[in-house]
């Protein structure tokens, strides 16, 4: 049984495990709706939780970088400058991310985060190796 305040009178209103729909509170007798959620034992869920935690801090990185040199319009070396400030906001979200992921218990978003990190630094890694 899943116990959920009634959106109108605020009491408690038990329902079934997995039901959805419509339903009639017995205190207040005024409809309202409950939607279960995302289930996140589907097999989809945890799949699209995993590619998120590995290409959103990407995204983020390109997404504040166009941003930026969209807006500042930079000269010479403020491209450098914008580019850092995006590479700096992606360092911030990313563990940010993973701590988020941890304290959720959300496992496939840190597996996603996790990887994240590590690709990104194995590639700093064999840029600077190869230098």
């Amino acid at each position: 049984m899943v116990v959920i305040q009634c959106p109108h009178c605020g009491e408690d209103v038990e329902l079934e495990d997995g039901g959805s729909g419509s339903f009639e509170c017995p205190y207040c007798n005024k409809d309202f709706a409950w939607d279960r959620g995302l289930d996140l034992n589907d097999s989809k869920v945890i799949f699209l939780s995993l590619l998120f935690g590995i290409f959103s801090p990407i995204l983020i990185f390109f997404l504040t970088f166009w941003i930026t040199v969209t807006v500042g319009d930079p000269q010479g070396f403020d491209v450098l400058v914008y580019y850092l400030i995006s590479l700096l906001i992606c360092i911030i979200y990313t563990p940010s991310l993973a701590i988020y992921a941890w304290l959720t218990e959300n496992k496939p978003l840190l597996e996603g985060a996790l990887i994240s990190i590590v690709a990104s630094c194995s590639i700093i890694y064999l840029y600077f190796e190869n230098m």
